[in-house]
């Protein structure tokens, strides 16, 4: 990203090698999680994603939406936002269990009436991870679009888009996989694609757009563009709306690859062993974690535990280089594969320091 900027500073923006970027991330990502490049758009964030998606749903004889209390906050009030302007008509959101879900609670909650089942793969405060594949598999028997949200999963474990079942998939780049802020992608399966022609769009996400024109060989600018009408572009590329953030573009095509040089699965093995240890940790020490009777295959490389003051701990913890976050009477704490069995072990010791002061 830094080349790039100097580059740019120096001798101008190279507009071409730009767009190259959004085809190779396109590509990257698709690797990452087992999709085809026409399938992968790219957008700032994973809201703006999300809004893009639900632009492009025909709610007219469908009008409810499913989703859950684990879901990052986008993840809830973009549809509830859309309810209040008459855009759908009802939006369930299940309540979790002590940071985990039921499946039983998705099976109630979807029937013929849902347009859209909305999930987090992973849920950004409990670390509990969904069976993205089970629920897909209910809203599909109803004729219900599904769409998960893997922001905590990318770069932590596999995902395999088509074996999850999912219609759309999002995830961006500054968590786990490493990357910069200001970027995102959203994947949609190509059997879905037909279907979802969005609301709302810019230059880049009609057809004969410049990447179109430029993967063909031709002149970006050799006609103009059509302004009597709007097609959408072919493929996911339909979801991009304008122009793309050229720097965070190269960060995040570096980070994709450097977790599939790695091996993502390899990466797990790694995360798996630190969050095993952290929860036997805080669990020896009388510490409640969330979704504590998780299993293996529900488990993620979060772990938040109760603390009513969490401010001041997640202070504590930053005076000693500790860095973890403060949510809602939780702190929350996600190690990373480069992370240390010894540095585990000195965040336990500062719990059980400040349980002793607090």
């Amino acid at each position: 990203m830094k080349e790039m900027v100097d580059a740019w500073s120096k001798e101008g923006e190279d507009s071409v090698g730009w767009l190259e970027d959004v085809i190779r991330l396109r590509e990257s990502f698709g690797r990452l999680i087992g999709a085809g490049r026409d399938e992968v758009a790219v957008v700032p964030n994973v809201s703006t994603g999300l809004v893009a998606l639900a632009s492009s749903i025909d709610f007219r004889k469908r009008r409810k939406v499913v989703t859950s209390g684990l879901n990052f906050p986008t993840n809830v009030i973009l549809w509830q936002r859309m309810r209040a302007s008459g855009l759908v008509g009802e939006v369930q959101v299940l309540s979790p269990d002590d940071g985990k879900m039921q499946m039983e609670k998705w099976e109630r909650a979807i029937d013929d009436e849902t347009a859209v089942v909305s999930l987090d793969l992973v849920g950004w405060l409990s670390g509990y991870r969904e069976d993205a594949r089970a629920v897909a598999e209910l809203a599909q028997r109803r004729g219900a679009l599904v769409i998960v949200d893997c922001f905590h999963g990318a770069g932590v474990f596999g995902i395999d888009a088509r074996r999850m079942g999912a219609d759309a998939l999002l995830s961006g780049f500054y968590k786990w996989l490493c990357g910069p802020h200001g970027v995102a992608c959203v994947y949609v399966r190509q059997d879905a694609l037909d279907s979802m022609r969005p609301s709302y769009t810019g230059w880049m996400g009609v057809k004969d757009n410049v990447i179109e024109r430029m993967e063909e060989g031709r002149d970006m600018f050799d006609l103009p563009f059509r302004l009597d009408s709007a097609e959408p572009a072919r493929g996911a590329a339909r979801f991009e709306w304008g122009t793309h953030p050229s720097v965070p573009v190269r960060g995040a095509v570096e980070a994709v690859e450097l977790a599939l040089e790695e091996g993502v699965d390899r990466r797990f093995r790694r995360i798996e062993c630190l969050t095993r240890r952290l929860r036997e940790g805080l669990m020896e020490m009388g510490r409640h974690v969330l979704a504590p009777d998780a299993g293996p295959e529900q488990r993620s490389g979060i772990v938040s535990f109760v603390e009513k003051d969490h401010t001041s701990l997640v202070s504590r913890m930053a005076r000693e280089k500790v860095v973890v976050s403060g949510r809602f009477g939780h702190v929350r704490v996600s190690p990373h594969y480069y992370n240390t069995e010894d540095e585990v072990e000195s965040l336990l010791e500062l719990v059980a320091r400040h349980g002793k002061h607090a």
